[in-house]
């Protein structure tokens, strides 16, 4: 597994708050519509709501990975967020959340789903990426260290 490769720099969303992730799902959708990876934010914003109000997709250490299906997606979406003030996820851990990986995807994609978020949670377990990314100046630079991290594991 290679997030790096599958991570495109302008798909790097950073922002310095939300109040709620609910605010951040919808900020993030516009992103998505302004890039051209989706049509219609409310579907897709409705969809990380849904999922995330199942159950917490905080995976500790301020990291979080949301993941949804959806026949909106042509093909594997994976993205990156920064929220530099952090955000309440209801962690199991109770830190707030700075970086964010998102997938979405096609259920066909379920496969590559499964081996992304194991990968995200061995980097995030296995290196200082939160700590790392928290510093970065621009996506360019949260790249590099999404590079350079995965090589230590």
């Amino acid at each position: 597994m290679d997030l790096g490769q599958l991570l495109k720099k302008e798909n790097i969303f950073i922002a310095d708050s939300f109040e709620n992730t609910g605010g951040f799902y919808a900020a993030y959708a516009e992103f998505l519509r302004e890039r051209g990876i989706i049509k219609n934010c409310a579907p897709v914003k409705d969809l990380f709501v849904e999922r995330e109000n199942i159950q917490s997709t905080a995976i500790k250490k301020g990291a979080a990975a949301p993941h949804v299906f959806s026949e909106e997606f042509s093909g594997f979406i994976f993205s990156l967020a920064l929220i530099r003030a952090g955000l309440d996820f209801k962690a199991p851990d109770e830190q707030d959340v700075y970086l964010i990986f998102l997938l979405m995807s096609s259920r066909r994609d379920a496969g590559l789903h499964l081996k992304s978020l194991a990968h995200i949670a061995r980097l995030v377990s296995c290196t200082d990426i939160v700590a790392a990314v928290r510093k970065a100046a621009d996506a360019a630079e949260i790249h590099k260290i999404i590079l350079e991290k995965e090589k230590l594991i």
